[in-house]
C-alpha cells in the first residue's frame, strides 16, 4: 500500500498544488463517472445476452450469477473506483514506495498464474492504446504535474490519472465487484471502447483545467501531429504522404488506429496510380467494353449501388468458388438494372475502381486457402460488406490497419491455419467464434464502421489468449522434449559404461540384470542431477566395478549400503533392495521375523522381477555408433534435405502431405537436437505431433512429402494486396512496351 493514504496527508506539497491536485481528482470523476455508467449498462447487457444465447449449463448460470453479482456491487464501484485512484494521486512524486513495492515482490517470487498473466495482458494493451490515443495530451500533462510536485517530468506509468495507472486502478476496482476472469475481460474490452476511446477528451480536459489555473499555461508540444484527413476526392486524385503512410505518432488518430501504430506503413500504392493501373488492365483486357462504357451516360449514385449492396447483403451467403470477383459484379449488375428503368446503367469510375479491386483481391486470396474450406466460406460471406466499406472509404486500399482489412485477415489467417490445416480433432468453438463474427458484421453493418471495429477487437482479444495458451503448451512440450533427450542420452551413456564393465566377464545371471538394469537406472538418474564429472557418478561405477571384482578385496558391509541407496532411489522398496543386494554380495538373507512369516524370494522371482521391471526401447538402447550409422545410409538428396532442415531456427513452419489425395497440414519444428537427430513437432495448438527424426523428415522431404513454408512478412491480406498490385504493374509495363513500339 503507498505511504499516503489521501492528499490531506501530503504535508510536503505546497497548498496550492495540494489543492489542484484535489480538483484533478475531482474532474478525474467527473469525466469518469458517465463514461463507467455506459461501460456498466454495455456489461449488464453483454452479460444479458450471453445468458440468454447460452443453451442453458454452465454458461448460462455463470452469466446470470454475474449479471446478480454486478446489480449488487454497482453502487460501491465508483466509490471504491475514486478511493483507489485517490491513492495514487496521494503517493504521486514518491518513488521510494514503488520501490519498496518491487524490493517486497522480488522477494517473493513465483510463477505466473495463466489467468492473472491474461488479465495483464489484457489491461497492458488497453493502456498502450491509450497512450496511442492521447499521446500529445497526456505528454503535457505529465509537464504539468512535474510542476506542482517541483520534480522532473513525469513518466507515463507514474501519472497519477494516466493510462497505466487507470488501467491498475480499473483491475484492482473489477477485482472487488465478484466476478469471474472471463467476464473481468469482457469488462476490460468494455473500458477500452467506452472510457479510453474518450482519452482525447479526458486528458486535454485535465491540462485545460491546469492551463487555466497557470501552470505551463505557455506550453507547446512539439511531438509530430498526424496530418489532418483531406477530402476523399482530393485524396484520390493527388495522393500525398498523408495517404500513403500515415505518420505513428501519438496525436488524435482516425478510428483504423486501433492496432499498434507500428502497423501504419505505407501502402504499395497510392489511389492515384491504382486507378492508372486498373485502367490499363481494362485497356488491354477489353478495348472494345471500354469504348462502349464511355459512350453510356447513365451513371449510377452511391445511395442507388449502397442499396443494391444493401440487397445482396440481405440474401443467403454467399458460396466460395472461382472468379468470387466476377461474379459480385454481375450480381451487382443485375440488381441495379432491376431497380433502373433500362440496361444502360453503368458504375461511376471510382466506384467501378473499387469493385475490381475487391474482386482481384478475393480472387488472390482464394489462391492462398483451402478449396471448399472455412477459409474460403467466411471468405464468401464477408465480401457483400466488404465491397461497401470499400466504396464509401478509400482508407481500406491505402491504410494496412484499416478496421475492415484487420477484420479479413484475423477471420482468414486464423481459419486457415487453426482450422484448414489441421488434422487433429476439428476445434468446433472457434469455428462457432468466427462464424458468429461473421455473421454480425453480415447482419448488422449498415454504413457504421464501429460494427467491424468492434468484431475486430473482440476477435483478436480472444485469438491473443489462445496464442498466449498455445506458446504456454508448446514451451512445456519443449521443455518436456529437451528432458527426455537428456534423459535418453544419459541412459546410452549409463549404458555404454555397464557394458563395457560387463563385457568378457563371468557374472550371474541376477548380477547381470541387476547391472543393466536397476544399476543402469541409478547411474542415468545421477548423470542428470550431478552430472558425469561428479563425485557421485564415480563412486556408483566404483561399486559395479567391486561386485564384478574379487570379493576378497571389497567391503561387503559399505558396498551394500551404496547399492541399498541407490535401488532404492530408482523405485525398489528398502527390504527388495536389500535382498537383491545380499544375493548379489553372497551376503545371508535375514532371518524371518517368526515362523509364520512368509519365506524371503529366491533369486529366481528376484531375478524376474529385475528383467521385467524396465525395457528401455530400441532408439534408448542403441549405442550412439548405431544411430551415426543409420543416417549414413541417407541418399545425396537426403543428406542435402537433412543439411537443410539443421540450419532452420526454432518455429520453422513445414507442410505434410499426410495421404495420396495431397491433404497438407502444417506443423512448427518447435526444437530438436543436432548431434542426436531428435526433434519436436507441434500443432498451432502447442499440442505434440508424432515424434520423429530428422532423418525421417529429410526423407519425406526428398520425396516431396514434406517442404518448408517459407517466412512471410505482414498477413495474408497483405500478401494478397502486394501480388495484386504486382500483377496490375504488369499490364501497366506490357501498354507501355506497346505503345513505344507503335
Amino acid at each position: 500500500m503507498p505511504t499516503m493514504p489521501t492528499l490531506a496527508d501530503r504535508s510536503d506539497l505546497a497548498p496550492r498544488a495540494r489543492h489542484l491536485l484535489a480538483q484533478q481528482l475531482a474532474e478525474c470523476g467527473a469525466l469518469l463517472d458517465p463514461l463507467l455508467r455506459n461501460v456498466l449498462d454495455d456489461l449488464q447487457h453483454e452479460l444479458f445476452r450471453i445468458a440468454e444465447q447460452s443453451s442453458g449449463g454452465q454458461a448460462q448460470h455463470e452469466a446470470m450469477e454475474a449479471l446478480h453479482e454486478l446489480k449488487r456491487t454497482r453502487p460501491r464501484f465508483q466509490g471504491r473506483l475514486m478511493s483507489l485512484l485517490e491513492r495514487r494521486f496521494a503517493s504521486a512524486g514518491q518513488p521510494q514506495a514503488d520501490h519498496e513495492q518491487e524490493r517486497r515482490s522480488s522477494e517473493d517470487l513465483a510463477l505466473v498464474d495463466p489467468h492473472e498473466f491474461d488479465e495483464s495482458m489484457a489491461l497492458d494493451d488497453l493502456s498502450t492504446r491509450t497512450e496511442l490515443h492521447a499521446g500529445n495530451a497526456i505528454f503535457d500533462l505529465c509537464h504539468r504535474y512535474a510542476v506542482l510536485l517541483a520534480a522532473p517530468p513525469l513518466d507515463n506509468e507514474a501519472l497519477p490519472p494516466g493510462p497505466h495507472m487507470l488501467a491498475k486502478v480499473l483491475g484492482e476496482a473489477a477485482g472487488d465487484m465478484g466476478l469471474q476472469r472471463e467476464h473481468r475481460l469482457l469488462f476490460y474490452r468494455l473500458c477500452d471502447r467506452r472510457l479510453f476511446g474518450a482519452a482525447e477528451s479526458f486528458y486535454t480536459r485535465l491540462n485545460d483545467h491546469l492551463k487555466s489555473s497557470g501552470i505551463l499555461a505557455d506550453l507547446r508540444s512539439y511531438l509530430p501531429k498526424r496530418a489532418a484527413t483531406t477530402s476523399r476526392q482530393a485524396s484520390t486524385e493527388t495522393p500525398g504522404p498523408e495517404t500513403e503512410a500515415p505518420p505513428t505518432s501519438t496525436s488524435t488518430p482516425t478510428p483504423a488506429s486501433i492496432a499498434p501504430a507500428t502497423n501504419f506503413t505505407a501502402p504499395p500504392a497510392g489511389m492515384g496510380e491504382l486507378h492508372s493501373l486498373l485502367d490499363a488492365r481494362r485497356h488491354a483486357l477489353h478495348p472494345e467494353a471500354e469504348a462502349a462504357a464511355a459512350q453510356s451516360a447513365q451513371f449510377t449514385s452511391m445511395p442507388e449501388l449502397q442499396e443494391a449492396l444493401a440487397a445482396l447483403q440481405a440474401m443467403p451467403s454467399r458460396k466460395p468458388g472461382p472468379q468470387m470477383g466476377a461474379t459480385l459484379t454481375n450480381d451487382l449488375m443485375a440488381e441495379l438494372r432491376r431497380g433502373a428503368h433500362g440496361d444502360a446503367v453503368q458504375l461511376q469510375p471510382e466506384h467501378r475502381d473499387a469493385v475490381d479491386l475487391i474482386g482481384l483481391l478475393y480472387d488472390q486470396l482464394l489462391t492462398e486457402t483451402r478449396s471448399e474450406g472455412i477459409a474460403q466460406q467466411l471468405l464468401g460471406n464477408l465480401q457483400v460488406p466488404l465491397l461497401r466499406v470499400a466504396l464509401s472509404d478509400n482508407d481500406f486500399f491505402t491504410i494496412r490497419n484499416h478496421p475492415a482489412r484487420r477484420l479479413l485477415n484475423l477471420v482468414l489467417e486464423t481459419a486457415n491455419l487453426w482450422l484448414d490445416r489441421s488434422d487433429d480433432h476439428f476445434d468446433a468453438a472457434l469455428n462457432q467464434r468466427l462464424q458468429r463474427s461473421v455473421q454480425r458484421v453480415a447482419a448488422e453493418y449498415k454504413g457504421d464502421i464501429g460494427v467491424i471495429e468492434r468484431e475486430a477487437d473482440d476477435l483478436d482479444s480472444h485469438l491473443r489468449l489462445i496464442t498466449r495458451r498455445a506458446e504456454i503448451a508448446e514451451r512445456r512440450q519443449v521443455e518436456a522434449a529437451q528432458g527426455r533427450d537428456r534423459l535418453r542420452d544419459a541412459r546410452v551413456a549409463a549404458s555404454a559404461a555397464i557394458a563395457k564393465r560387463i563385457a568378457g566377464r563371468k557374472t550371474t545371471p541376477l548380477v547381470r540384470a541387476l547391472l543393466e538394469n536397476a544399476w543402469t537406472d541409478a547411474l542415468t538418474l545421477t548423470l542428470l542431477r550431478e552430472g558425469e564429472n561428479s563425485e557421485a557418478y564415480r563412486r556408483r561405477l566404483a561399486a559395479a566395478d567391486q561386485l564384478l571384482g574379487s570379493p576378497i578385496e571389497r567391503d561387503d558391509t559399505r558396498l551394500a549400503a551404496d547399492f541399498n541407496h541407490g535401488l532404492t532411489q530408482v523405485g525398489l522398496q528398502a527390504s527388495e533392495a536389500d535382498q537383491i543386494t545380499r544375493y548379489a554380495l553372497d551376503m545371508p538373507q535375514p532371518r524371518p521375523a517368526s515362523p509364520a512369516a512368509a519365506p524371503p524370494p529366491s533369486q529366481t522371482e528376484l531375478l524376474i522381477r529385475l528383467k521385467s521391471r524396465h525395457k528401455p526401447d530400441d532408439e534408448e538402447a542403441a549405442p550412439a555408433g548405431d544411430a551415426v550409422a543409420r543416417k549414413l545410409t541417407l541418399t545425396p538428396s537426403e543428406r542435402r534435405a537433412l543439411d537443410t532442415l539443421k540450419k532452420l531456427p526454432f518455429g520453422s513452419w513445414l507442410e505434410f502431405t499426410i495421404n495420396q489425395q495431397g491433404q497438407t497440414v502444417a506443423r512448427k519444428l518447435a526444437w530438436y537436437a543436432p548431434t542426436s537427430g531428435r526433434c519436436l513437432l507441434v500443432n498451432a495448438r502447442g499440442a505434440a505431433a508424432p515424434e520423429r527424426q530428422l532423418d525421417q523428415i529429410a526423407r519425406m522431404m526428398a520425396r516431396g512429402q514434406v517442404r518448408v513454408i517459407p517466412r512471410q512478412d505482414g498477413g495474408m491480406i497483405d500478401r494478397a494486396w502486394n501480388a495484386l498490385v504486382a500483377g496490375l504493374r504488369k499490364f501497366g509495363l506490357s501498354n507501355e512496351t506497346r505503345e513505344t513500339a507503335t
